[in-house]
């Protein structure tokens, strides 16, 4: 795709670059210590001196296999700058702090998109905004809140006693304050809704007894087995079959059914009632976020008013505690949901290094930018770690000067949350350019270190000589062993559809999903409440975004490109891979 070249005077200073990164460790409240010298900042979790390049093959070092690469000063200068000049947490902390989560379509993806094509080009690349759809309703998700509210009963009793003949008012106190989510592109609440909650009736009789009791109420409903149709379906699945039901009972009784003749769950949702309150069902406590179905063509006049909210499993134990008790109590929630008409045009950042020799062949280096925006989340580890790794692999290459004889591609995809949608559609209207992608390395695998990538035999020299110089660079501030990338020869290229590399694995062209290793638990924030930035681990990071540079730069300077990959030879084949898990065993 020809983009558009932009060049910008740029300025740097060896001293100056030393003491911002000195100063945006300190405010970023990292592990690293630093000194300055009077050239270099020494970083802990840094070697200070580059070692002798070596490959790691099946877990083994060996000699780099004797391939030509890069230009071994460029090679020094982007060990240098990743090292000593990093800016990878600087990249994050703007994206997940100040732009926040950024749900495809929403107007944060938008923002991100603008800011990091600025990004690069304020460093002097080609950059655009690759456009490669519409969505039918823009989703943004303001500051949402949720707590209980019990009776300050000592308070009232004292009160009481000071004057019988006229009792105060019950006194109410907030008493826990809920972690929760809801599904994106549903409606909020317009303000805070206060109520009691009541249990979901199971019968009729049931109904009829507390109907009285329904207006202004929370719904709690009673924990579901998460097993169903196709398997093992999570409570964010549940919840979008509930919206979907509900859909169809409102379409009914607007066309005249009378409500009485619904299932109890959807005949409720007539009867003034606040909304539903559901349980995650994790023993960690963690909640998912996901969206409705069809969200993307659904417009705006075809999502309903009602509200779902699903919360911690401890919070909802709370909750049936004090009803099993007897004790009196109300929640609170407040879920400030916009809801834009469309079309809303959706995006993917992609900017380049030109190649010197061979322009038309190219190597990328991308990750996806959106994520999902539940409440506490900032999409920090899926995926603003992989969007900040692969703007500081452009900003590195730019700083070394680095003059790939082959274009070195930088793409930050958004739809990868709901189905690798930015990377599918650019696969596809590049068309036959696609055959002259050398390969693509998406890294979308949590804060930990590129330790490795899985690759046949034909493949792993070139992709062992690539890697070799960055071994031993980066040291484990935890065990302070050295941070190695080990390229893991396998029978057959992997073809799992975890993330937007498959997009193009499916065409043929080598698709790299980096193995990220490292201390980090990933499954504590991958779509949940704890996705924050505080999360990230700097020195994996860092490392993370030299390592990409330098193989991005090696194979853009060595002499072939990399082979082609079987491509999938049947629809049976491309959904089998299509339905492989991801790291946790959960379908994306």
């Amino acid at each position: 795709m020809k983009i558009e070249r932009t060049r910008l005077e740029r300025t740097r200073s060896g001293l100056a670059g030393t003491l911002a990164l000195a100063l945006a460790i300190g405010i970023a409240g990292c592990a690293s210590t630093a000194r300055i010298d009077e050239r270099r900042v020494v970083i802990q979790g840094v070697t200070p001196d580059i070692p002798t390049p070596y490959a790691v093959i099946d877990g083994k070092e060996t000699q780099p296999p004797p391939i030509p690469m890069g230009n071994p000063a460029t090679i020094r200068r982007i060990l240098d700058e990743g090292r000593y000049r990093n800016q990878v947490m600087n990249h994050l902390r703007h994206l997940t702090q100040t732009i926040g989560p950024r749900l495809t379509g929403s107007t944060a993806e938008e923002q991100a998109n603008i800011w990091t094509m600025q990004q690069f080009r304020s460093w002097g690349l080609n950059a655009e905004l690759h456009r490669w759809g519409d969505i039918a309703t823009r989703f943004d998700r303001g500051p949402s809140f949720g707590k209980i509210y019990a009776k300050n009963e000592a308070a009232t009793r004292r009160r009481r006693g000071e004057n019988a003949e006229e009792p105060k008012p019950d006194e109410w106190r907030a008493v826990r304050d809920l972690q929760f989510t809801t599904l994106a592109w549903t409606s909020g609440t317009d303000g805070p809704r206060r109520g009691p909650v009541v249990m979901m009736p199971d019968s009729q009789s049931e109904y009829e007894a507390i109907k009285p009791k329904l207006k202004g109420a929370w719904v709690l409903l009673k924990p579901m087995s998460i097993e169903g149709r196709g398997g093992v379906r999570g409570p964010g699945q549940m919840a979008g079959d509930r919206f979907l039901a509900r859909i169809d009972a409102r379409k009914k009784v607007a066309d005249g059914a009378d409500p009485a003749s619904l299932p109890i769950e959807e005949r409720v949702i007539f009867d003034g009632i606040h909304g539903f309150i559901t349980a995650a069902q994790d023993s960690r406590d963690r909640v998912w976020t996901t969206a409705t179905p069809k969200w993307r063509e659904r417009p705006l006049s075809e999502i309903p008013p009602d509200v779902e909210v699903t919360i911690r499993q401890s919070d909802y134990d709370n909750m049936r505690t004090r009803m099993s008790e007897g004790r009196e109590f109300e929640v609170e929630f407040d879920l400030k949901h916009t809801l834009i008409p469309g079309p809303i045009p959706v995006y993917n950042t992609i900017a380049e290094i030109p190649g010197t020799e061979r322009p038309d062949e190219v190597i990328i280096i991308c990750g996806h930018m959106d994520s999902w925006n539940g409440p506490g989340s900032q999409g920090t580890i899926d995926n603003g770690t992989g969007t900040a790794v692969t703007l500081e692999a452009a900003r590195i290459l730019m700083a070394a000067g680095a003059k790939p004889r082959r274009t070195i591609r930088f793409a930050l995809w958004t739809g990868e949350e709901q189905g690798l949608l930015g990377a599918r559609q650019y696969v596809k209207d590049l068309g036959p350019a696609a055959q002259k992608i050398s390969a693509v390395f998406n890294d979308d695998g949590g804060t930990n270190s590129q330790g490795g990538l899985k690759a046949t035999a034909d493949m792993a020299q070139y992709l062992a000589a690539a890697t070799a110089p960055v071994n031993g660079v980066f040291y484990d501030t935890a065990d302070g062993k050295p941070l190695r990338v080990n390229i893991q020869v396998v029978e057959r290229f992997p073809r799992f559809a975890s993330s937007d590399h498959f997009a193009f694995v499916e065409v043929g062209v080598p698709g790299f999903f980096w193995d990220e290793v490292g201390r980090s638990d990933y499954g504590w924030g991958w779509h949940t409440q704890n996705d924050k930035f505080e999360l990230a681990i700097p020195e994996y990071l860092m490392q993370s975004a030299t390592c990409a540079a330098i193989t991005a730069y090696n194979l853009a300077s060595a002499p072939d490109l990399l082979p082609r990959v079987p491509v999938p030879a049947t629809d049976k084949d491309r959904d089998a891979a299509t339905a492989a898990p991801s790291s946790f065993g959960v379908t994306r």
